[in-house]
């Protein structure tokens, strides 16, 4: 008659000592799969954010949403009375019917709220607008302007979104803008900024460089989040997750998303500017 054995000691630690060496193989890996595949989600929600507005454009003359647009009369909230608002992402909410979409997959969500939840997801969202070149401000008071979508010369190199600090990572309390009525103005929870906003006429939150808006004031120098790169998130493995105005969509280094000017990441912020204007991904030119 046999007699059963018993694993030692030296064994089951053995066995132990094996799992946790594959343990660490592959939790990484699981890790990068996870990322990889809300890296694939941003860009698809990227995606969806193009072609609405481009519906919208569509079906109105051509012309694309204002960054923001300030006492329409169905606006999406209000600050207080004659301070009512609609940022673009609410004017093309019609064409997505998905608040969704307007959240990047690695970026912390939203906190949830008992009333007007798509109101505040539409505001509040984390992907941002090229709005100093595809909505404008002109005159006194300042009005935004509604650009031609078939106007860009080359529209697959034109910037439209791009992937923005989420709410969260907004450390001064406030909600910040180029301007409230009676001027009307962008308001930077729904936008993203140009390299060389600093030399542009008309108003703009932030240029990329040191020192910088974001960094000091508004994204508390979170450099993931944007803050020396005018608000263009780099959550993803580096990269910014950008929407053009033709609707494709891609990742983007910020040295590439920056060609055709003089950026570095120490460049001074008032000191960028366009030297190869061939290059520049931002205007309509």
């Amino acid at each position: 008659m046999s007699q059963k054995r018993a694993f030692t000691l030296i064994e089951l630690l053995v066995v132990i000592a094996i799992i946790a060496i594959l343990a660490a193989i592959l939790f990484p890996v699981f890790a990068q799969a996870k990322a990889a595949a809300k890296g694939a989600a941003s860009i698809s929600n990227a995606k969806q954010e193009t072609l609405a507005v481009l519906m919208y454009s569509g079906d109105s003359d051509d012309v694309l949403p204002l960054g923001t647009a300030w006492n329409t009369g169905h606006d999406q909230l209000c600050y207080g009375a004659g301070a009512c608002f609609a940022v673009w992402s609410w004017s093309v909410q019609p064409y997505m019917k998905n608040t969704g979409l307007f959240h990047d997959p690695l970026a912390t969500p939203n906190p949830s709220r008992p009333t007007a939840q798509d109101n505040f997801d539409s505001y509040y969202i984390q992907y941002g607008y090229n709005y100093t070149w595809l909505s404008p401000t002109a005159g006194s008071p300042q009005r935004f302007s509604g650009q031609s979508a078939t106007a860009a010369a080359a529209p697959a190199d034109t910037v439209m979104i791009g992937s923005k600090w989420a709410n969260n990572e907004n450390t001064s309390g406030f909600d910040w803008g180029t301007g409230f009525p009676p001027d009307e103005g962008m308001l930077a929870a729904a936008a993203i900024d140009v390299p060389d906003c600093w030399h542009i006429v008309q108003w703009c939150l932030d240029s990329w460089g040191e020192p910088s808006f974001f960094a000091d004031t508004l994204l508390n120098k979170n450099e993931v989040a944007g803050a020396f790169t005018g608000g263009n998130s780099e959550r993803s493995s580096g990269s910014m997750v950008i929407g053009w105005l033709d609707g494709h969509t891609k990742k983007m280094k910020p040295g590439a998303l920056a060609a055709g000017t003089n950026w570095t990441p120490k460049t001074a912020d008032s000191a960028v500017v366009v030297n190869d204007p061939t290059k520049y991904l931002w205007d309509l030119q």
